[in-house]
């Protein structure tokens, strides 16, 4: 189904910008050069497992590397995982809304105003766009650096007046593909840039990978772009992220 087929691309999505330990219990990513990423630093426990063993190795791991104990957690409804760790005096956030799936591929009514190519390298122009607000800065421009070489990942970029205004990724995995680092430099939000990036990466997923599109969103503004190209909630994935201070 569907829904399992996201789940396991969100179980392993860390890879592409983290290194990987393989476990009995699951998997540890992690990035020491970026503390700040929690998406990259972060463990994945296996349901029906020692979780005593797997917590004890995941915190040891990540204190051992001076960063934050973190487990996330992607089910269809309560997490035994998530339910030990929070025993065990684990910090939680669950999130029930927020994966979105493009079910009907619609291109936005808006001109096209931005020239958009695919960027093959991660240079100062996106760590100036991405530092121009606080939302990502530099763990989401790190991220990219570890991304940008991984095979079928793509990232876009629009360019106004040939400056750099936004850029968003594409991750592809067998007929899945995530939408990720959707980004608008702050002093040129409102002008359509996201819904113009949006629509291109729609046709090129249609023309060139034929594959189902997805992704995950929190931003309110954000979300009414995505559900104009045709994009809906998907309410039976539930996103749990436990931490320990």
């Amino acid at each position: 189904m569907l829904v399992d087929k996201i789940m396991n691309f969100e179980n392993n999505f860390a890879e592409i910008q983290s290194n990987v330990i393989e476990k009995p219990y699951g998997k540890i990513f992690y990035d020491k050069n970026n503390p700040l990423s929690h998406d990259s630093n972060h463990a994945l426990i296996n349901e029906d497992n020692d979780y005593d063993l797997a917590i004890i190795d995941i915190v040891n791991f990540y204190k051992s590397i001076a960063i934050t104990p973190r487990v996330y957690t992607f089910t269809r409804n309560n997490s035994t995982v998530g339910q030990y760790l929070e025993s065990k005096g684990f910090n939680k956030s669950i999130e029930e809304i927020c994966f979105f799936v493009q079910k009907n591929k619609i291109i936005i009514d808006i001109p096209r105003t931005i020239d958009i190519k695919r960027l093959k390298q991660v240079d100062e122009t996106i760590y100036e766009l991405l530092n121009s607000d606080n939302e990502e800065g530099e763990w989401g421009y790190k991220s990219l650096i570890k991304s940008i070489d991984k095979e079928n990942f793509y990232l876009f970029g629009g360019y106004d007046d040939n400056k750099l205004v936004c850029i968003a990724s594409l991750y592809q995995q067998n007929d899945i593909s995530r939408v990720n680092n959707v980004f608008t430099k702050k002093d040129k939000r409102g002008n359509g840039f996201g819904s113009q990036l949006i629509n291109f990466i729609t046709d090129f997923n249609d023309k060139s990978l034929k594959s189902i599109s997805y992704l995950y969103a929190h931003n309110s503004t954000a979300i009414k772009i995505y559900k104009k190209a045709g994009y809906e909630e998907m309410n039976a994935i539930t996103r749990g992220c436990y931490w320990l201070d």
